[in-house]
Order: C-alpha cells, then sequence, then structure tokens
C-alpha cells in the first residue's frame, strides 16, 4: 500500500461509520447499529483510530439525539446514554480480540461475540438501573437482525475499499 492509500483508508471509513451514525440515528433513533460499528472499527482500522471512531459515532448519535430528536435532558438519558458508549467499546474490543487472532475469515465470529458482550453489557446496566424487559427476546432477536444487516452491509463496503485499494491489511496495526 503506498503512502497515501495509507493514509486515506482510515480517514475514509470513519467518514462511512460517521455516515451510518448519521443516517442510522435520524431514520431509526434507539435501534443505531453500535455493534456493527464497533466490530468494522475493529476489523478494519488501527486501533487508535477504531476506538475513536467507535466514540465519535456514539457522539455524533448522541449529538443528534438531543439536539434533533428532542431525547430528554435527565439523568437516567444521559446514563443510559453512557451505557451504550460503554457496550460499544466494549464490542469493539471483543471484536478487536477475535480479529486478532483469526482475521478477515473470524469476522462473523467476532461479529457475534461482540453483540454478545454489547447486548450482557446493556442488560447489566438494565438491571441495575433500568427495565429488564426491554432484554425480551422478541426485542433482541430485532435488535440482532438489525446489527446484523447494518454488519453485512458494512462489511460489504469495507471488502469494495479493500478491492479499491488491494494491499490494504485486514487490521492495519498502527
Amino acid at each position: 500500500m503506498n503512502s497515501a492509500q495509507a493514509k486515506w483508508l482510515p480517514a475514509a471509513w470513519s467518514a462511512i461509520l460517521a455516515a451510518t451514525t448519521l443516517s442510522g440515528t435520524v431514520v431509526i433513533g434507539c435501534m443505531m447499529p453500535f455493534c456493527a460499528i464497533a466490530t468494522i472499527a475493529a476489523l478494519a482500522l488501527p486501533r487508535r483510530i477504531g476506538m475513536t471512531a467507535v466514540a465519535a459515532c456514539w457522539l455524533g448519535n448522541q449529538a443528534i439525539g438531543f439536539g434533533v430528536l428532542g431525547y430528554p435532558w435527565d439523568t437516567p438519558t444521559f446514563g443510559a446514554g453512557l451505557s451504550l458508549l460503554g457496550a460499544s467499546l466494549l464490542a469493539w474490543g471483543v471484536a478487536g480480540g477475535i480479529g486478532r487472532r483469526f482475521g478477515a475469515g473470524g469476522a462473523l465470529a467476532a461479529f457475534a461475540a461482540a453483540f454478545v458482550a454489547y447486548e450482557a453489557a446493556l442488560f447489566a446496566y438494565a438491571l441495575a438501573f433500568g427495565d429488564g424487559a426491554l432484554f425480551a427476546p422478541s426485542v433482541v432477536g430485532l435488535i440482532a437482525m438489525n446489527d446484523g444487516l447494518w454488519f453485512a452491509g458494512l462489511w460489504l463496503g469495507w471488502q469494495l475499499l479493500r478491492l479499491a485499494a488491494p494491499a490494504v491489511s485486514v487490521r492495519p496495526t498502527a
């Protein structure tokens, strides 16, 4: 990979993930695909950039939610937002660990493990501060389907981007 590609690819992925966040927040609000974003960021971006991209996507979602969609400015809503950040970063870490071990062939396993970690973290938060009923199998199933579809689309985009720059590794080490 030449130095120009090395510079634009992380920026391109960060922009794609940001666009996903913005469009997803406006269109589907409460079903943001944070796990899909975290998994792709873990697999496709250098560690520091990937973690920053996940946090920036969360921040963009919160800014739109509070600034445009009228999320209530109260402690439970702020706490729920922070739980999403924590769960997203946990999912990113889990996906990254599997990605480092299995490479591109482990992308589906990375997503599945990240989803379990993400939902478990949110469930723990809900038991302590929220409503565990939000984790009924039908609700978790809808969230899994939503995240799975977003993951498939982002994964396809990642593969197309890799075709545009064939020397891109599964997960750059920088």
